[in-house]
């Protein structure tokens, strides 16, 4: 199987001369590493937030995890909205068309600001039915803390819409090393407003949250005003902002549509699964917590890539130059595959040392250990057509395509076989993640044939 899926990255047979090459290793080099010391930092950034989020006390941990999971929800909007933004662009700085690259930026920049007041404005009027609909007759306590939360980083809505847009926008240019910076500062910021309301004025809930706005707001006003300088390839013009142009807002929300899709599939399956989790008691429960924190850490590498990818892909489909964009997915994947062995075989001998900072059972850990074991043998598998190959198909415009193989893939994969390996064949967790292997064998079986069929060359955006 490893042989069979291995085909996809082979090396590039066609070797694009120097001269030709739309990015050279440094300019790969510079657009990759940044985004994988931006997961690095956030991940662990995000592990010290929640430590000092506890200290404001369980039922602040409470309300501030389970509203989380909401505010996830419309990030996954707002992200999916910004892909959109970033391969449009992308496509168009390829063609050589900088006007129409510069429009649709300002039109991405408006129609996720839209967005985010709607949302904003139904979180403000049914913001307690919402959360009583998602978790039911939760404490009193914790239900006081959730609905303080949701109320206050509601505010911050427009500023996470923003952000992303203007995040997206960036690394179209090829300049992550400036969201890295940005997004470095917002949550050393936020870790800070943490520690000063949670520490000093014990404001609780209300401090994390305020920390959560001021933090967010503070990046995506300084993305925003750094995108208004005209002397930068791609920027933002402020009277095309209050301008509706129906066909590029067109050609971003063919994008953005179906990415949005496969998000809430995602989370509505996550949701799903976790309530079957729950019936599988303590030990299996307290492994699959901690199996997915660890594994946050072993698909960085391909998380980064595929974040690159649509600013390197986007550029050569809209320069109608399918040669190199086959040239340079091939390249990305390659890197992704590498740098993934290395990363998963690292993180399997050192998974007894790490195991050893939980506190866990003897069970708990030998089924955190098994579960790990899983991911990181189907990473180095799979983890790259699974992962980053999509995102080549979608940089193209073949996004109804891996929609409805994503789409297909959590049904059959993800839900159906967590079932009957879980429930059926009584394997607990290890069942379900066995699913979530199969899911992945699903996604790369598919992306592999479309990929070398040749199909995705028809789907230019621009």
């Amino acid at each position: 199987m490893a042989n069979f899926f291995a085909k996809i990255i082979e090396p590039p047979r066609d070797i694009i001369p120097k001269e030709r090459q739309m990015f050279s290793n440094q300019d790969l080099k510079k657009l990759i590493i940044p985004l994988v010391i931006e997961q690095v930092l956030v991940m662990f950034v995000g592990m010290a937030d929640t430590m000092m989020v506890s200290h404001a006390g369980e039922a602040a941990i409470s309300g501030v995890s389970l509203v989380d999971m909401i505010n996830g929800v419309f990030l996954y909007v707002f992200n999916a909205l910004a892909a959109g933004g970033t391969i449009v662009v992308s496509q168009y700085m390829g063609s050589g068309d900088m006007d129409k690259a510069k429009h649709s930026s300002s039109q991405l920049v408006m129609i996720s600001t839209l967005l985010s007041f709607i949302f904003f404005g139904f979180i403000m009027l049914g913001n307690r039915p919402l959360l009583s609909l998602l978790f039911g007759q939760i404490e009193a306590d914790v239900m006081d803390a959730a609905l303080t939360y949701l109320v206050i980083t509601a505010f911050s809505f427009p500023f996470m819409a923003l952000h992303s847009a203007c995040t997206a926008l960036f690394r179209a240019m090829g300049n992550s090393k400036l969201t890295m910076k940005v997004s470095l500062g917002m949550n050393i910021l936020n870790v800070v407003g943490n520690a000063i309301g949670v520490f000093v004025l014990q404001a609780g809930v209300v401090g994390v949250a305020m920390a959560s706005l001021i933090s967010r707001a503070a990046a995506a006003i300084v993305m925003f005003v750094l995108l208004l300088d005209k002397n930068k390839v791609i920027h933002i013009r402020i009277g095309q902002i209050f301008t509706f142009n129906k066909a590029l807002l067109k050609k971003i929300l063919h994008i953005a549509i179906p990415n949005g899709v496969q998000s809430g599939l995602f989370q509505i399956t996550r949701v799903l699964l976790t309530s079957i989790i729950a019936t599988f008691g303590t030990a299996q429960i307290a492994a699959n917590g901690v199996a997915v924190s660890i594994d946050n850490i072993n698909t960085i590498i391909n998380s980064a890539v595929s974040m690159a990818i649509p600013t390197v892909i986007g550029r050569c489909v809209g320069a109608n130059d399918y040669k190199q964009a086959t040239y340079y997915a091939k390249k990305m994947l390659l890197i992704a595959q590498f740098s993934s062995i290395i990363l998963n075989v690292s993180l399997f001998l050192s998974l007894p040392l790490i195991l050893n900072m939980y506190a866990l059972s003897a069970e708990a850990t030998r089924y955190a250990y098994i579960l790990v074991s899983i991911h990181s043998l189907w990473t180095i598998l799979l983890g790259t057509s699974s992962g980053p190959l999509p995102a080549v198909l979608n940089a193209a415009g073949d996004v109804h395509f891996t929609m409805k193989v994503a789409a297909a893939g959590l049904i059959i994969g993800r839900l159906l076989c967590s079932y009957i390996f879980s429930i059926t064949f009584g394997w607990g967790i290890i069942g379900m993640w066995i699913a979530m292997a199969t899911h992945w064998s699903f996604n790369s079986f598919f992306g592999y044939y479309r990929f070398k069929s040749g199909k995705w060359m028809d789907k230019r955006i621009v």
